[in-house]
């Protein structure tokens, strides 16, 4: 059985890939620096008959990052997909954005899936064959205004995606990004301004060709794809999944 790691695994997009990798046949990891929502999360893909356990840990961390996928590796062998899905998120205009929530932002959309990344590619390639996916977004292709650092974020994960992939092309890894637009979430109102990220989204959805947010789930059917052995052939690649918000 292989094993799929993917961090911030325990809401939204994150536990509905988990589902999906699940039913799929993957044994799934999910990390969170919260032990409490580790809990539920797993408790909730286990009663979906998902062989799924938790690591608690910081991915913002190195000696972290080193120790959860090391936990992984103990328990099941070896890791052979990741999912780089943990962001923060800060809404506000760029001069009233502080250089803490600008790293706070690039530390866990970019950092935090550079070290991740680090840490699982040499298991893939001893083994010639790996799947790693990073969770962009459509603001990190088009741009958007009032979340500087996390276009700035998604922007260099997309960048990190291509350099991964054509490092380790001829190792049997692929890494793709997958590129969601407004999707169904839950979104907590503490992440910087409310009234901003609320307008945001009511007028970003107005703009969707399809007419409608999309769905965690169909976000998780193309990470699906991605990580499949069907998908071998297709890497450094950009995949949006955004209604015909951004072409």
């Amino acid at each position: 059985m292989r094993t799929a790691l993917i961090s911030g695994g325990t809401r939204n997009i994150g536990l509905g890939i988990a589902r999906r990798l699940g039913a799929d046949g993957f044994r799934v990891a999910i990390t969170s620096r919260s032990p409490d929502a580790l809990d539920e999360a797993v408790a909730v893909l286990v009663a979906d008959g998902v062989d799924a356990f938790g690591v608690h840990g910081d991915i913002t961390d190195e000696a972290s990052v080193q120790s959860m996928t090391a936990d992984v590796i103990n328990r099941t062998g070896g890791i052979d997909v990741l999912v780089n899905n943990a962001a923060a998120r800060h809404h506000g205009a760029l001069p009233d954005t502080s250089l803490a929530d600008w790293q706070k932002v690039l530390a866990t959309t970019l950092t935090g899936a550079f070290l991740m990344t680090r840490a699982v590619i040499p298991g893939m390639t001893a083994r010639s064959w790996g799947r790693i996916v990073n969770i962009a977004g459509v603001s990190g292709q088009r741009g958007a205004e009032h979340r500087p650092a996390l276009v700035a974020a998604k922007a260099g994960l997309i960048g990190l995606t291509k350099a991964t992939a054509l490092e380790f092309a001829a190792s049997g890894v692929t890494a793709n990004a997958v590129s969601p637009g407004l999707i169904d979430t839950q979104r907590s109102a503490s992440l910087g301004d409310a009234a901003i990220a609320t307008e945001h989204y009511r007028q970003q959805l107005l703009e969707v060709p399809v007419g409608r947010l999309g769905r965690p789930e169909e976000v998780a059917g193309l990470c699906s794809y991605l990580c499949s052995d069907g998908a071998g052939f297709v890497t450094g690649q950009v995949l949006g999944i955004n209604g015909g918000i951004y072409t």
